[in-house]
């Protein structure tokens, strides 16, 4: 199956109209249609359903093109590494994040990374870390940026960067210092994994902890926070990047280290990396 074909699939999938996704080809209309009808009869399955104006993927559709957007991803992919290998500082270097460290430890790697070596491109994903994860699992970045806890795999080497303490954070004033049972007084607006690290404390401690609003981000926990629906609890790096972006809530540091996360570089141990991803882990390690 021609590359070409399934990459003007995913465009189409990924675009509104067959006229748009047309200009985004660089080719005609009736070349893209063509194409669709080829690659249609190759699977022996109708992929888009269309009239005059719009169009739809049928469930197989959906399907394909899932597979479709894989192998798009895993042939760009080797052909960069081949490319970096030949021309040294050049090539791609795919790095997959969660949000709070992409806006962080990850900008400031990335903008001494692009002082070194500035032909190198570079690409980056943000997404929850089982996301992150599953990226580096299929192939799909070369390196992977993730708070502890997560998921450990014996497959993946791990490289700590920092470590975060945790700050209490409120729209109304706070004591300096926090420690759990003055924190498990509060309703508590929690990313879902710091949820459950306090509920196994407060269970310990013989209390119950009040979380009645859990979110996937840090960001928008910070959000909540601010319109007084509770306090939150976040790393100290991601409270610093909400305060350069204006947010003015109150703060207290946690006195228990009990829930300090670290920042971890992932990559997989046996995978061969390109050359640009290699100069990446050498800068993080200095």
């Amino acid at each position: 199956m021609d590359t070409e074909i399934l990459k003007s699939f995913v465009v189409l999938a990924e675009s509104d109209s067959v006229s748009q996704a047309a200009r985004k080809l660089y080719i005609a209309q009736s070349a893209l249609s063509n194409r669709l009808k080829a690659l249609e009869k190759e699977c022996g399955a109708t992929l888009i359903e269309r009239d005059y104006h719009n169009f739809k993927l049928t469930a197989c559709g959906r399907q394909f093109y899932e597979r479709a957007l894989k192998i798009v991803e895993l042939t760009d992919c080797a052909v960069e590494e081949i490319r970096s290998a030949v021309t040294g500082a050049g090539g791609t270097l795919t790095l997959a994040a969660t949000p709070s460290l992409a806006t962080g430890v990850l900008r400031d790697l990335i903008k001494r990374y692009r002082r070194e070596y500035p032909a190198v491109t570079l690409r980056t994903f943000e997404g929850a870390t089982p996301h992150v994860l599953h990226r580096l699992d299929e192939g799909l970045c070369d390196v992977a940026f993730v708070r502890s806890p997560f998921t450990t795999n014996p497959a993946y080497s791990v490289h700590t960067v920092y470590r975060d303490k945790m700050k209490v954070l409120s729209a109304e004033p706070l004591p300096q210092v926090m420690g759990f049972e003055e924190l498990f007084k509060y309703p508590l607006i929690l990313t879902h994994r710091y949820a459950s690290m306090l509920e196994r404390i407060a269970r310990r401690l013989g209390t119950e902890l009040d979380s009645p609003v859990q979110c996937e981000e840090i960001a928008t926990c910070v959000a909540f926070a601010e319109s007084g629906l509770g306090l939150t609890m976040v790393p100290e790096s991601g409270y610093r990047i909400q305060a350069e972006h204006g947010s003015k809530l109150y703060s207290a540091a946690l006195l228990s280290d009990e829930c300090d996360t670290t920042c971890d570089v992932v990559v997989v141990k046996n995978r061969r990396l390109s050359l640009a991803a290699t100069n990446f882990l050498a800068l993080i390690n200095n």
